[in-house]
């Protein structure tokens, strides 16, 4: 037998397991199986935030274990007690509409509350479901086809599902998914079947989708598409189509606002709503990362290493339309030729909306991997057809063949591994963080001291997380937590018995996650003043950016008094750390944070 013989054989066995009936099932255990490591994930960063809630610490309900941020008076007490910095906006609101995810975390609680391993499978099981839905989904569109299977695969090895699949606080994602792709399935049924028993099931998931979380509004990108594209019919018949699924969407913008839900003050989460221009002149820069980070192995998250303006974030950014250029040279022609391809294509770049609303991850692509593995798969089939897709163009299909070449051992082959690495990377940094709230003194004289961390690199998981640790693990913590920066170079000058002057040469703010806690359009200004217990904060002068460029710390004892334990970041943990004599200057660089 030859080599020609063997391979037809080879491809024509891969064609009909692509189209087998029971492939869908088949691949949502792979998915599952795939990312089995991430059941020694344990719990990580934001876990432990909403484990405390869920537990009953704190003044919280576990059902609003996704509220973070209420109102001033909230973040005012957060602010005295520290867990909220000097510099966090007391406008800062977060409150997300995720109840149906909620309600999957109470039960995990109530039935293996100190088994992390089994909520994590309880994950694997919602991405199984969720790949399940979208296998489906590309066979009613596609038919029973090896284009449908392929799609299928390629979404099922999406290295995009790694942390949703390990971090407990993002299964949302995956709830949302698994809801969004089943409200899609039997929206599409109930148009091409005209099957009316399809229209109900298709609203109800819409909802639970909506209400597992703001991701599930990505949906509408693909209902959207659909009656656009692929609808047959006048115009009203389009519109008509999603009269139904906007009434729902109408019914859950009522409650969203009514129930003050959503998320303002923030520098890394955006709202347009209150902040349109904000959000338009963000957002297409977030769109770029998040579509690089869907094509390339580079995730969408370095995008937020680098403070914006700096040469890296530069180069970045234009790394990042250059993608964005080869992928419309890609699918523009195809998808002005193919009506599928077109709806894909729509389906892609409206469900970037609204994920475009917050810092890019490459754990927000659920919707986004759903469309651009649908164009990938049929990618292959135009590279590859005997009849070009884009008739008379041979240069586009020898670059479509290239980019396949490219792209299909990328995701098929490379995608499992960097997902895992993904996992492991995850595990590393929660470690970190871990052995960074250890190195905090759990000594009991500590509940009765102000833990004044002088130059954190990070607030939310190496500040704020360090009672809420300590709390799980039933050991002491500070009394007040007192962080003087946001993580970037410090000169500090003491100019007094109980006062320090603080100036930040190379900015406050690093990084874009450092302005999580507080809006660039919440400005600062000279001589403003924050009175803290024990502290008062005045900013002396501002940088170009409008931030603090020198600010002074007046502390209501003398700063070697035995109620403040002073501590500086370094290597990696927090040391012992001295204010220098009167008079005396002492310069701190900028320390590598946890990620």
């Amino acid at each position: 037998m030859n080599s020609a013989t063997l391979t037809r054989r080879a491809a024509a066995a891969i064609e009909a397991l692509l189209k087998y009936r029971g492939f869908p099932l088949i691949i949502a255990v792979l998915a599952a199986l795939v990312m089995l490591p991430a059941l020694g994930g344990g719990w990580q960063f934001d876990d432990y935030f909403q484990r405390a809630t869920l537990l009953g610490y704190g003044d919280s309900r576990p059902i609003n274990v996704f509220v973070q941020y209420i109102d001033r008076a909230h973040n005012l007490k957060q602010m005295d007690f520290g867990s909220m910095p000097w510099w966090g906006s007391l406008d800062l609101h977060q409150a997300f509409l995720r109840y149906a995810s909620t309600l999957t975390m109470m039960l995990d609680y109530r039935l293996w509350p100190n088994h992390p391993a089994l909520m994590h499978l309880h994950s694997l099981l919602w991405l199984a479901a969720a790949v399940f839905a979208a296998a489906l989904l590309y066979r009613e569109l596609f038919g029973a086809t090896w284009v449908a299977g392929l799609a299928a695969l390629l979404y099922a090895l999406d290295s995009a599902h790694a942390v949703p699949a390990e971090y407990l606080a993002n299964r949302n994602a995956l709830i949302a998914c698994c809801f969004g792709f089943f409200s899609l399935l039997t929206f599409v049924r109930w148009r091409e079947h005209r099957r009316q028993w399809d229209l109900w099931p298709s609203l109800l998931l819409l909802a639970l989708a909506l209400s597992a979380g703001e991701e599930g509004l990505a949906t509408a990108a693909y209902l959207f598409a659909y009656a656009l594209i692929l609808e047959r019919g006048t115009l009203w018949t389009k519109i008509r189509s999603l009269l139904p699924h906007t009434a729902v969407f109408g019914a859950w913008a009522i409650v969203y606002r009514l129930g003050n839900f959503g998320s303002r003050g923030s520098g890394f989460y955006l709202d347009p709503m209150h902040d349109p221009l904000g959000f338009a002149a963000a957002s297409w820069r977030h769109a770029t990362f998040l579509l690089m980070g869907q094509w390339t192995p580079i995730p969408a998250e370095l995008s937020q290493i680098s403070a914006p303006g700096t040469p890296a974030a530069v180069h970045m950014l234009i790394f990042g339309v250059v993608i964005v250029a080869i992928l419309a040279a890609l699918f523009v022609p195809l998808a002005i030729r193919d009506r599928m391809a077109r709806f894909w294509c729509v389906g892609v770049l409206l469900s970037l909306v609204p994920i475009a609303a917050v810092g890019p991850e490459n754990r927000l692509l659920g919707f986004v991997g759903l469309g651009s593995m649908g164009l990938l798969a049929q990618l292959t089939q135009a590279a590859f057809a005997r009849v070009c897709a884009v008739p008379g163009s041979r240069i586009w299909k020898r670059f479509a063949q290239a980019a396949v070449i490219i792209l299909l051992p990328l995701h098929l082959l490379a995608a499992p591994p960097l997902g895992i690495l993904r996992i492991e990377y995850q595990d590393e940094v929660s470690a970190r963080m871990l052995r960074a709230i250890a190195s905090v003194p759990s000594v009991p004289g500590i509940a009765s001291q102000t833990l004044v961390l002088v130059n954190p690199p990070e607030h939310i998981y190496l500040v704020t997380a360090i009672p809420t640790v300590k709390q799980l693990e039933k050991l002491p913590a500070p009394r007040r937590i007192r962080a003087l920066s946001a993580g970037s170079a410090l000169e500090i000058t003491r100019v007094g018995p109980q006062s320090l002057r603080v100036r930040f040469p190379a900015g406050f703010f690093p990084t874009s996650f450092s302005r999580f806690l507080r809006s660039p359009n919440d400005h600062f200004s000279v001589g403003q003043q924050v009175e803290l217990p024990g502290l008062s904060v005045v900013v002396e002068a501002l940088d170009a950016q409008g931030d603090p460029e020198q600010v002074l710390y007046e502390f209501s004892v003398p700063l070697e008094d035995s109620s403040l334990r002073w501590m500086r970041w370094q290597r990696g943990v927090y040391v012992s750390w001295s204010p220098p004599a009167i008079g005396q200057t002492e310069t701190l660089p900028p320390e590598r944070g946890i990620y």
